[in-house]
């Protein structure tokens, strides 16, 4: 009797659509419908190198009309406004994960299957690098020695795929830009002080620099309303919970009840800036590999330690996705006795930049309560 069985070719790529799949899905900004091949998304995702050869993608970036157009019966043919257009070239990288196994003893002792625990690791793998990737780059960190606040080093794959833009020395020095601000505003990060938290007013301030910037980083729409996100790290959002003006508003006027996915877990709402929760936003240890998250020796230093906010409204990130038919790898070793598992991500990350700004981001420096 014949016997028909799968395509043991096949059964990699199936594994590894199935394990990108889970990545995708579980990503907060997918979660979340903040990312997308549709504008109205911070993450916005290409996927034209699934289909073609190539090494990077081009985003297209446009800044809307300006002109006072004509009155009357004044002509307006040859007075039409040009429509000023920008590109973001992102370049695409290729990153590997692999695990191996003990041996096939090991396994027999232990109940669970080590191989569906392989692939579950390395599928958080994947999705947490594409997720600090995401973090590194809308902050502009170029410190490969930044750490988190365990003492974890997370800056070392900063420049994958694209070298993130970073503030400027001058905006840092200040202590305010076009797409930054200091908690300490009138002396720059050099004179931040352990005291200077984030607070309801920091939030409305860097809001209205995104209002007012040239071009104007544009909201999201969501559910008919217009609403940018503010990224801040658990220890910015104890501060605020603690902050008593914050804590009346959101008794007042919780999210509570909101059926849209951004608003699950959020923090609150304030002045039109959704706040989420997130432990990936960038912390600066000055003590730590120099003390800028420009890294040693570059960039503005600060007083102290330090955490980066981040706003964004449409557009903020590009992430390029590529065609990756062996992603997917299984290999045995020492005569079939142990085994190994390996993964690779090929695609490329970038904050967008206009013509020198970043198009959708502004961020902010503040110091925080220590909870260790």
């Amino acid at each position: 009797m014949a016997k028909s069985g799968s395509n043991a070719s096949l059964r990699p790529q199936i594994w590894y659509k199935e394990l990108m799949a889970d990545v995708m899905r579980d990503l907060y900004f997918g979660k979340a419908g903040l990312m997308g091949e549709g504008d109205n998304n911070i993450v916005i995702v290409k996927n034209e190198l699934m289909k073609e050869p190539g090494d990077h993608v081009n985003f297209g970036l446009t800044y809307r009309l300006s002109g006072s157009g004509v009155t009357g019966d004044n002509e307006l043919e040859g007075n039409e406004e040009e429509i000023n257009a920008y590109q973001e070239d992102v370049e695409i990288d290729q990153i590997r994960f692999g695990v191996r196994l003990t041996g096939k003893l090991d396994e027999q002792r232990n109940a669970y299957d080590m191989r569906k625990d392989a692939k579950e690791k390395l599928k958080i793998q994947v999705k947490e690098f594409i997720e600090r990737q995401i973090f590194l780059k809308l902050a502009g960190v170029t410190n490969t020695s930044l750490v988190d606040i365990d003492g974890t080093v997370i800056g070392t794959r900063c420049a994958w795929s694209n070298t993130p833009d970073f503030i400027p020395n001058a905006d840092e020095n200040a202590g305010y830009g076009s797409r930054y601000l200091c908690a300490d505003f009138a002396s720059g990060t050099t004179s931040l002080a352990t005291t200077d938290f984030i607070t309801p007013q920091l939030i409305s301030r860097t809001k209205t620099k995104a209002r007012l910037s040239r071009p104007k980083i544009q909201p999201l729409d969501i559910d008919g309303k217009s609403y940018y996100v503010m990224f801040v790290h658990p220890w910015q959002a104890y501060d605020l919970k603690q902050n008593a003006q914050f804590a009346q508003a959101m008794r007042e006027a919780e999210v509570r009840g909101k059926e849209n996915p951004i608003f699950t877990g959020a923090l609150g709402i304030w002045d039109g800036v959704v706040l989420i929760e997130h432990e990936m936003v960038p912390f600066l240890d000055v003590t730590v590999a120099g003390n800028s998250f420009r890294g040693t020796n570059t960039g503005t230093d600060c007083a102290v330690d330090a955490f980066r906010a981040i706003l964004c409204g449409r557009q903020a990130v590009g992430f390029a996705q590529a065609s990756n038919p062996s992603g997917w790898t299984e290999k045995s070793f020492d005569y079939d006795n142990q085994t190994g598992f390996a993964v690779s991500l090929i695609g490329g990350i970038q904050k967008l930049v206009f013509n020198s700004l970043e198009y959708a981001t502004v961020v902010l420096d503040t110091a925080a309560t220590s909870l260790v």
